[in-house]
C-alpha cells in the first residue's frame, strides 16, 4: 500500500501558493493527485496550514477517484498516519512532472529520483550530494516518517523527508536532464514559468496541421485556440455537440433536404474533430495516452451518418440504387485511406473535407454525379497504389 504526502505551503516569487497556480485549467496540487494516483497510491495526505474552497476542489477529485484525501497542519501527525509496511510517495511542492517518465521510474520500486547536480539545481531542485539534485519525486518505506519526531516543528518537512529517506539507504533512481531542457520536468518558481510550460506543451501537443486533410487540420486549430480552458469540459461538449448534429442530419435528410443535411453533418464532424483534438491535447498536457479507439469510433459514426444522409429518403423500389454509391464510396475511401502513403492518407480518412465537397455539390443538384466521380477517383487511386506497390516489390 502507498500513502502520497502532496505539500501546498511554498510560495511562488510572487507570493501565490505553488500548489494551487494553474496548469490546463487544474491546481497544479490536482496534476499531483494524478501522479499520486498512477504510482499506486490509494491516500494522499495534504500539507498545509489551513481548509480552503481550493482544497476542497481537489478533495472532490480525490474521492471521486476512489482516494482517500485529509490534510495535516504540521508534519507530525504524519508519522501516526503510517505504518511500517506502508511505502510513502513524496512529492515537491510544485512539481510538474511528466507522468509516463516518473512512472517508469518509480512505478515498482523504492527510490529517489535524482538529476545531475548542475541541471537540477539550475532548475531550482535541492542538492542531495555531490554529484546530484533531487528529481522532486521519492518512494521509501513509511517509517522514515518516525524520524521527524527529532526534528523541530517548524523544520521543512518535505526537505527532512528527502533526508530521512537517503539516511535509510533508499537509492537513487537517475532520470535524464533532457525533462528539464524539454520543459516536461518543471519545479514551479513563478508564474509566468508555468504559462509559458503550458503552451509549449500544448503547441507540442498538437501535431503539424496537415492542410491536405483541412477538416481534421480546422479541428485542431480549434482544439488550440480553446485550450486550456476547455480542456475538462470541453471533449464532452464538443463531442454531444457533434452527436446532436449527425442526428439533426439524418432527420433532415429524412425530411428531403439534403443541401441543409449535409451542412449539418458537416458541423457535427468539425465538432466531433474538434472533440477528439481537445481530449488529445487533455492527454498530452497530462503526460497520459488518448484512447486509441475513440478516432475510429468518430469516424464510424460519421461514416454511418453520412451513409443515411446520402440516401435517405429511401423508397423501396430503388432502396438498393440509393444505397449503392454511398456504400461503394466509404468503402472505396477506406480502401484509398488503407493504401496511400502516409502523409497522404489523412486526406482520404478526412470527412469533413468530404461533407464540404458534397455539400457543395447537393448546392448545385450535382450530388449523384459528385458521388460516381468521387469513387472513381478513390478506386483509381486504389489501383495506382497497388502498380506502385507491385512494381515496388518486384
Amino acid at each position: 500500500m502507498r500513502t502520497a504526502l502532496l505539500s501546498a505551503l511554498d510560495n511562488t516569487d510572487d507570493g501565490r501558493l505553488r500548489a494551487f497556480e494553474r496548469l490546463g485549467g487544474r491546481s497544479l496540487l490536482a496534476w499531483q493527485l494524478d501522479l499520486a494516483k498512477d504510482l499506486g497510491c490509494s491516500r494522499i495526505i495534504c500539507l498545509c496550514e489551513r481548509d480552503s474552497d481550493l482544497l476542497d476542489e481537489v478533495r472532490r477529485q480525490a474521492e471521486q477517484q476512489d482516494l482517500e484525501f485529509r490534510w495535516i497542519g504540521s508534519p507530525m501527525p504524519l508519522i501516526g498516519l503510517l505504518s511500517a509496511d506502508q511505502d510513502l510517495v513524496v512529492l515537491a511542492d510544485g512539481l510538474v512532472a511528466d507522468r509516463g517518465q516518473l512512472l517508469r521510474a518509480l512505478g515498482d520500486r523504492r527510490g529517489v529520483l535524482a538529476f545531475s547536480d548542475r541541471a537540477g539545481i539550475a532548475a531550482g531542485f535541492e542538492r542531495i550530494d555531490a554529484a546530484h539534485a533531487w528529481g522532486g519525486a521519492l518512494v521509501a518505506r513509511g517509517q522514515i516518517a518516525q524520524g521527524l519526531a527529532e526534528l523541530p516543528p517548524d523544520s521543512d518537512a518535505i526537505s527532512a523527508l528527502l533526508r530521512l529517506a537517503l539516511q535509510a539507504g533508499t537509492p537513487l533512481v537517475a532520470i535524464d536532464d533532457e525533462l528539464l531542457a524539454s520543459g516536461e520536468w518543471l519545479l514551479v518558481r513563478e508564474t509566468g514559468a508555468l504559462a509559458a510550460r503550458e503552451a509549449v506543451l500544448l503547441d507540442r501537443s498538437v501535431e503539424q496541421a496537415l492542410w491536405r486533410a483541412p477538416g481534421t487540420a480546422l479541428g485542431r486549430r480549434l482544439a488550440r485556440h480553446l485550450a486550456p480552458h476547455w480542456l475538462e469540459q470541453g471533449p464532452s461538449a464538443a463531442s454531444l455537440l457533434g452527436a446532436i448534429g449527425l442526428l439533426g442530419a439524418i432527420a433532415l435528410a429524412f425530411l428531403a433536404k439534403p443541401v441543409a443535411a449535409l451542412g449539418v453533418l458537416l458541423v457535427g464532424s468539425l465538432a466531433l474533430g474538434t472533440g477528439e483534438a481537445l481530449a488529445a491535447l487533455r492527454a498530452g498536457l497530462r503526460g497520459i495516452g488518448e484512447r486509441p479507439g475513440r478516432s475510429l469510433l468518430r469516424r464510424a459514426l460519421v461514416d454511418l451518418a453520412l451513409l443515411a444522409v446520402l440516401a435517405l429518403p429511401i423508397e423501396t423500389p430503388a432502396a438498393m440504387e440509393r444505397l449503392f454509391l454511398p456504400l461503394m464510396l466509404l468503402g472505396l475511401l477506406r480502401l484509398a485511406a488503407a493504401n496511400a502513403p502516409l502523409a497522404w492518407r489523412a486526406s482520404w480518412d478526412d470527412r469533413s473535407l468530404l461533407a464540404a465537397l458534397l455539400l457543395g455539390a447537393a448546392w448545385f443538384g450535382a450530388l449523384q454525379p459528385a458521388l460516381a466521380l468521387l469513387c472513381l477517383s478513390a478506386l483509381g487511386f486504389c489501383l495506382y497504389s497497388r502498380r506502385e506497390l507491385q512494381i515496388t516489390q518486384a
